[in-house]
């Protein structure tokens, strides 16, 4: 490509003609005339006298002299004034080449400032005030070659007046879009103010963001045509899965052969599976959705890890595990936090490990992070006090490798994958684990070795609760329970034996733990305090226990059994342990129990005052009240979920009428007989429940009666359902499958309120 030098005119000074040359003929015409002068001065010297012709011969000389010098002081300016306009010609000559240079570029910006135009495609005009074009560059006359330009493109004669983004304006190839940019200028020639606008070819843009709205659109109608489908779904499932965990649990409190206990824990546990993966589903749904919201509340921490081991106990029981929970001493015992959520997490991780443990079990374990869990300033304030908290989970299962660490953590994933896999389940536990973490301000991360378990550690911001009038929230140091007490703790436990040990040292007990015929622990056997025994790790407590005593061991002994193990109470009473602990054990029980058995003797006997913290549900609501049963009416079309209903209620101790619409149910409510409580199913046909309680409270208002409490029983899960169902009236929402134990909370609420 030929450079500017190469393509820039010749330089014409060469062919100028010098200005200085012209002055030499000048200086030879005042010589030749002098010679001329004095020519004629000796001729006219001829014709003077003899006499006088010397004296004129010297004034002539002196002429001549004269004439000379003049000559050379001419001769002297001439040859100056021509170097001075020799010089001037030359600096003209400079001008006129940078001149002309600078018009070669002005020529060569100009070309390359259209030729990028040209390219682009972009259009120039430039317009009077009232829509005249002024000027147009090449693309401008290409696209509007008849020189009109739609209106919709004249700038209006207020530039300020708000403008669509883009303009879609008629051209030569049909309907374009263009960005549109109005920048005031002046003619360069007469100093009149236009506008010039600049118009951008966008049609592509346009075309682009078009189909990613008609995308996005799509997408956002097949999010809730999911919502709404799984919604669907999820309700009829419920359903049937209703009268299926109810019917189970009620036939299993009746007599039953061991076979036949056996079928019908099948069936419970399949259904609760089943359950589990549906709310995993659900919750999954809401997550993408950006529709679960978390609310935060003080909330009491030992009971909810405490009763999520106890929730998960069976099922590790049922295989031959262990499951255990321990929280710090320094824990704060109340935190602000997602209380369901963080029931969630635990419960999705615990179930996870023992899902995949086939020896040893599972331990929970909470605790503030010390200094230096996490990077510095952020895992303390200022004073020290700890601002986030850990939950580890550790399994002694099959684990996995450290290259499916983060892979686990992703949706319908799995340890083992594939059409030979040995464990069941969505894959959706840990998905939806670290989400909720995440949402709640913290993050799990997971560490593990094939063969050799793992372990989940959760953090989280910790925000200990006000302290409602229980003391400060830093209160000053206790005096441990057990200070300077040694408990023996005889066990082959991996898992819950370890965790009781610490909590023990924490209140200020030398506990020790003790395997069965270890040689080195008769010694401890017999200068300990208390004793506790784990009957797993025997073959007969109480044969193992009247051998310790016999071979010196004086210590009041505790037994640790499994909730389905009470019927061996009495024996184990009868062989000398003075009182038991249902496991999983809380560290409040362990505690207490170890404390009343150090105070004195009387607490060697006192077997039936101890407490029993695990009581179920049956013990605390399958006994009739003592106070007139309540009378409820229970509104529901389908007739497995009323019997079922109508069973529960009546196995609580309360009488009820059952009803299959929400028309009946409204001429049911307004019958003399009255009734103390309403189960209301939100589904039903002709009129349904959110219309019926809505229409109820109506009557209430308008005719004055006392408030019934209203409970919407429904298998729609969605907050849509239930925000609607308090909308209407409701004072609560009871979700299908029915559980036993919140509805006995239910109708002990309404029983108190009552009698109040």
């Amino acid at each position: 490509m030929p450079t500017s030098a190469d393509t820039r005119p010749a330089s014409r000074s060469a062919a100028a003609t010098t200005p200085g040359s012209a002055r030499p003929g000048r200086a030879a015409t005042l010589l030749v005339a002098l010679v001329a002068f004095l020519a004629g001065g000796a001729g006219l010297l001829a014709l003077v006298p003899e006499a006088a012709r010397l004296a004129v011969a010297g004034t002539a000389l002196t002429l001549t002299g004269v004439g000379l010098a003049v000559l050379g002081v001419v001769q002297a300016r001439m040859e100056a004034r021509a170097a001075e306009l020799a010089a001037d010609c030359a600096r003209a000559r400079a001008d006129a080449e940078t001149l002309r240079d600078e018009v070669w570029h002005l020529q060569e910006s100009e070309t390359r400032h259209r030729a990028v135009l040209d390219t682009l495609g972009d259009v120039v005009t430039r317009w009077r005030h009232g829509g005249e074009v002024v000027y147009a560059n090449d693309a401008a006359r290409r696209l509007f070659p008849d020189g009109h330009i739609d209106p919709a493109g004249a700038p209006d004669a207020d530039p300020g007046t708000p403008r669509p983004a883009d303009l879609c304006l008629e051209t030569a190839s049909g309907p374009r879009w263009f960005a549109r940019r109005d920048v005031p200028v002046r003619d360069p020639g007469s100093g009149e103010p236009l506008i010039q606008t600049i118009l951008r070819d966008v049609t592509d843009r346009r075309r682009i963001e078009d189909a990613l709205v008609a995308a996005r659109n799509q997408a956002e109608t097949a999010n809730a045509s999911k919502s709404r489908f799984l919604a669907t779904v999820s309700h009829e499932i419920r359903t049937p899965l209703n009268g299926i965990l109810g019917m189970a649990g009620l036939l299993r409190d009746t007599r039953l052969t061991a076979e036949q206990a056996s079928y019908v824990e099948a069936i419970r546990g399949s259904g609760e599976i089943l359950l589990m993966l549906i709310n995993e589903v659900l919750d999954m749904s809401k997550i993408e959705a950006g529709r679960l919201d978390l609310a935060p509340g003080p909330v009491e921490l030992a009971p909810l890890a405490e009763g999520v081991s106890e929730l998960l106990a069976p099922r590790a029981q049922a295989k031959g595990l262990e499951i255990a929970c321990a929280i710090a001493p320094d824990m704060p015992e109340r935190i602000v936090v997602d209380g369901v959520r963080l029931r969630q997490i635990l419960f999705n991780l615990a179930g996870n490990g023992l899902k995949f443990t086939e020896e040893g079990g599972v331990a929970i374990e909470i605790a503030p992070v010390e200094p230096g869990g996490m990077e510095a300033g952020d895992a303390e304030t200022c004073d020290g006090t700890p601002t986030r908290f850990a939950v580890t989970v550790t399994d002694t299962g099959i684990g996995f490798s450290e290259a499916d660490a983060e892979r686990l953590f992703g949706e319908f994933e799995q340890v083992d994958h594939g059409p030979a896999r040995r464990f069941d389940g969505a894959g959706l536990g840990l998905a939806i684990s670290r989400r909720l973490a995440r949402l709640m301000g913290g993050d799990i991360t997971a560490v593990s070795t094939p063969g050799a378990g793992a372990r989940f550690r959760v953090e989280l911001p910790l925000e200990r609760a006000e302290s409602d009038g229980a003391g400060p929230p830093h209160a000053p140091p206790r005096t441990p329970a057990l200070a300077g007490r040694r408990i023996a703790f005889v066990t082959t436990s991996r898992v819950e034996g370890p965790l009781l040990a610490r909590r023990l040292a924490a209140e200020g007990a030398r506990a020790e733990l003790i395997a069965p015929g270890d040689p080195d622990g008769d010694e401890t056997l017999l200068a300990a305090d208390l004793i506790l025994l784990d009957p797993g790790a025997v073959a007969d407590a109480g044969a193992w226990l009247a051998g310790a005593h016999a071979a010196g061991a004086e210590a009041p002994a505790v037994v640790l059994i499994a909730p389905t193990e009470r019927d061996r109470l009495p024996r184990l009473k009868a062989a000398g342990f003075g009182a038991y602990l249902i496991r999983p054990v809380r560290a409040a029980s362990l505690v207490q129990v170890a404390t009343a058995m150090l105070d004195g003797p009387q607490g060697a006997h006192d077997w039936d005052g101890l407490p029993d913290p695990h009581a179920g549900p049956a013990d605390r609501h399958d006994r009739a009240p003592a106070i007139r049963p309540l009378h409820l009416l229970v509104a529901d079309d389908n007739d497995i979920n009323r019997m079922l209903t109508e069973a529960l209620v009546r196995k609580l101790g309360h009488e009820c009428t059952v009803v299959i619409d929400g028309a009946s149910a409204l001429e049911a409510l307004q019958s003399p007989q009255g009734f103390d409580m309403v189960l209301m199913d939100l589904h039903m046909p002709g009129i349904d429940g959110l219309t019926a309680i809505h229409r109820f409270r109506d009557l209430e208002r308008r005719k004055g009666w006392p408030a019934v409490p209203v409970y919407a029983v429904t298998a729609d899960v969605t907050p849509e359902a239930r925000d609607a169902a308090l909308a209407a009236g409701a004072d609560a929402v009871l979700a299908k499958p029915l559980d036993p134990e919140r509805l006995g909370t239910a109708l002990a609420t309404a029983t108190a309120r009552r009698s109040a």
